[in-house]
């Protein structure tokens, strides 16, 4: 194997160069700033009329993007919401046409 293709076959297998630190940090501000807000919007919709589960749930999903600690909350409220809506399923009552047949 000749040095040129060493070269290329190290540039295939090359992780992606890191982004600039500054690049980095306005990411985690803008991700954090976005899941906050998602968050804080969810709360309010917890009384206010809208999905503010469904906010909730994306606004830690987002902030999970970036900090471990919010991951691993996500993947556990995740696991939550999927046994609850699992329960609610299979324990409403069928609806009125599958009742009549």
């Amino acid at each position: 194997m000749t040095a040129t293709e060493r070269a290329e076959s190290d540039a295939e297998t090359a992780p992606a160069p890191a982004r600039p630190a500054p690049v980095r940090m306005l990411r985690k501000i803008a991700v954090t700033i976005a899941g906050t807000g998602l968050i804080v919007a969810g709360v309010a919709m917890l009384v206010l009329p809208g999905p503010g589960i469904v906010a909730i749930l994306a606004g830690v999903g987002l902030l999970g993007t970036e900090f471990p600690t919010a991951r691993r909350v996500s993947v556990r409220l995740n696991g939550y919401a999927r046994t609850a809506w699992h329960h609610i399923k299979t324990k409403l009552p069928r609806s009125r046409t599958a009742s009549k047949r």
